[in-house]
């Protein structure tokens, strides 16, 4: 199974089977539930504004919000072509809903244009690219609108120890932390924002046990491909993996992964 991140990062890699299930599947946790209402209620949509899901990747928020919201604009911009056409199809005969295939560094659209920007789990295979995929951002926000963002910070990952030593778990999350452009993107953002002037900074963390489906794509799925590109052989880390993949239906705590959701004002 290839690594979930490189699909994310690089369209076509990985099949759109897999990243749609993974999606889905993601949208179905409370916790995740939370966090869209928690960016709705900072939202506070109106009629006739404007509202930008930038990575939106096939649609499913953007098409639930434009359904419950019918005089508001929805933008949904995302570089996956596969992932757009799927969002395309979601959200046929809606007519308040445009989907653009851009990518984030230069989205090709107006200035100023958007109420509220949200981004849910993009900017953390940003990279480099953190500060400049912000500032494009930030300048498609019309002065006091709002930006809504959630991303996961991989630099505050618990793995459980069992039976192996604290060594190995610490290796581990080095190698989670490598496999993401920016692994500490959730606790980066709120900084940032704030070196370009945003106002109304807050950033609030959420905490979040991995459903199975979701460790074995994030965490079994990365470790593997780390483990068989790696020249120097891992058997410790191997013996980790192996002993919690036979139980990741039932243990009881398989990952708590940590994310941040900041949202900030563009000064009038």
């Amino acid at each position: 199974m290839p690594d979930l991140h490189v699909g994310f990062t690089q369209p076509r890699t990985t099949s759109t089977a897999i990243l749609t299930e993974f999606l889905d599947v993601v949208d179905d946790m409370p916790v995740i539930q939370a966090t869209k209402a928690a960016m709705l209620r900072a939202a506070d949509l109106r009629p006739g504004m404007r509202v930008l899901d930038a990575g939106c990747g096939h649609g499913i928020e953007m098409v639930r919000l434009a359904t419950d919201h019918p005089d508001v604009f929805f933008t949904g911009l995302d570089r996956n072509p596969d992932l757009l056409a799927l969002a395309r199809q979601r959200g046929a005969g809606l007519d308040n809903v445009e989907w653009v295939e851009a990518d984030l560094a230069d989205p090709g659209l107006p200035e100023g244009h958007f109420d509220v920007v949200r981004v849910e789990r993009v900017l953390m295979y940003s990279g480099a690219a953190l500060g400049r995929h912000l500032d494009a951002l930030i300048r498609l926000l019309r002065p006091g609108g709002r930006i809504l963002l959630f991303e996961l910070d991989y630099g505050g990952m618990i793995l459980p120890v069992g039976n192996h030593d604290e060594a190995v778990v610490h290796a581990i999350r080095a190698i989670m932390e490598k496999a993401m452009p920016e692994p500490w993107a959730g606790r980066k953002i709120p900084v940032e924002l704030l070196a370009r002037g945003m106002a109304d900074v807050v950033a609030e963390p959420y905490v979040f046990v991995q459903p199975e489906l979701v460790w074995r794509r994030v965490i079994h799925d990365t470790l593997v491909e780390a483990l068989d590109r790696d020249p120097v052989p891992r058997p410790e880390i191997r013996a980790w993996l192996e002993d919690h993949a036979k139980t990741a239906a039932e243990h009881p705590f398989r990952t708590a992964v940590t994310g941040v959701l900041t949202t900030a004002r563009r000064p009038a």
